[in-house]
């Protein structure tokens, strides 16, 4: 994970990204990263569906949702992370990591 939030953070500052990837990416990598936190865990919990909603906000707003749910189906209330789960597995099909 580090060498992930590494190279985002290359990538950003260099304006190498797009701000759909940015976001996309960095939903991931908080939702792997909360993955072994512990849930009552605020701080963790915060950062993730911050992550999450500017991910789902921007997807609303430019329409760029890739997988087959949209960000308004009922699914994602329950579960919010497989919004990201779902969007960052077609990215990664398209950009195989080495």
């Amino acid at each position: 994970m580090q060498e992930e939030t590494e190279e985002l953070m290359r990538l950003r500052r260099a304006g190498r990204i797009s701000e759909r990837d940015w976001l996309l990416r960095h939903a991931a990598l908080t939702d792997r990263q909360a993955m072994g936190a512990d849930p009552a865990d605020g701080k963790v919990q915060t950062a993730l569906r911050t992550s999450i909603d500017k991910l789902t906000l921007f997807d609303t707003a430019n329409g760029t949702t890739a997988g087959p749910l949209a960000t308004d189906n009922p699914a994602w209330a329950a579960d919010p992370r497989g919004y990201v789960r779902q969007e960052y597995a077609i990215w990664a099909t398209g950009n195989p990591r080495p």
